[in-house]
């Protein structure tokens, strides 16, 4: 496949993702709050929704339409990791979340094709998740503190119902090249920290 044909196929879908992340998000927290989960994979959920709740992230949100992808990518391959990681408790979620679980193996076989090799410093990140710190609040606290993960889930409440990107919104992103850019230079800083 080309890579112009695997751009067009990046691009399409993600403005359909971008479109669905307050959906993802819903997902990462019910897998938060769900105590059958092995810890491994709420920590991972936990993880991810920092990444997207967090203004400061590598490719911060106030780029627009390019800050947001990168919050995509992370949510899908932390849903991905947590298949993994889940056990039994996990099996129902592709069943209760079709929309989010269905495209999942394939969304992430695109990002791979499409980022290559510049897609290594997201699997880093998801190394680390669980040592994220967030408004001065550990991964831990947000599972351990009833309160505390309840005003993370607030939050991630506020956020989804701002959230701006509709169709039309998305509608907007035309190319893959800002996004591949934003990722290089991430990239880049972080196999230097490797």
């Amino acid at each position: 496949m080309s890579e112009a044909s695997v751009e067009k196929r990046f691009v399409a879908r993600v403005r359909e993702l971008l479109v669905s992340l307050p959906y993802d998000l819903k997902v990462l927290f019910e897998a938060m709050s769900d105590e059958d989960l092995p810890r491994e994979a709420r920590e991972l959920a936990v993880g991810a929704v920092v990444y997207c709740l967090s203004p400061s992230d590598p490719i911060p949100d106030t780029m627009g339409l390019v800050g947001f992808v990168d919050d995509v990518v992370v949510s899908r391959i932390a849903l991905t990791k947590m298949l993994e990681v889940g056990g039994e408790a996990i099996a129902e979620y592709p069943a209760r979340f079709g929309d989010q679980f269905a495209p999942l193996e394939a969304d992430v076989e695109l990002f791979r094709a499409f980022f290559g090799e510049t897609l290594k410093w997201v699997d880093w990140r998801m190394n680390k998740l669980a040592a994220v710190k967030y408004k001065g609040k550990s991964v831990a606290d947000y599972l351990e503190d009833e309160e505390t993960g309840q005003r993370l889930y607030e939050e991630g409440l506020e956020f989804t119902t701002e959230y701006e990107i509709d169709d039309d919104a998305a509608a907007k992103l035309v190319s893959g090249k800002p996004i591949l850019d934003a990722f290089r230079r991430v990239f880049e800083v972080e196999s230097a920290r490797q």
